[in-house]
């Protein structure tokens, strides 16, 4: 019991006094970037399996499959 006491004080404590790095934000506007999605095999995310993207003024489009293991990009147009 007072671990986990001890354990809420130091991280509400953390959180009062860390500096949180900022978060980036979506794009605003057309032509800010690219929206790319990668779908894995798996949890190791090693076989890409399938993408999907938007953005840049272009068309959407995608290839392959959908998986729940993925990772978001965003690159510059």
């Amino acid at each position: 019991m007072k671990r986990s006491a001890l354990f809420a004080v130091a991280l509400a404590a953390a959180t009062l006094f860390l500096d949180p790095a900022p978060l980036r934000a979506f794009p605003t506007g057309p032509g800010d970037s690219l929206l790319v999605v990668a779908y894995y095999s798996d949890a190791t995310k090693t076989q890409l399996v399938g993408q999907r993207w938007s953005g840049c003024g272009q068309p959407n489009g995608s290839w392959g499959a959908t998986t729940p293991y993925l990772n978001l990009f965003f690159p510059a147009c």
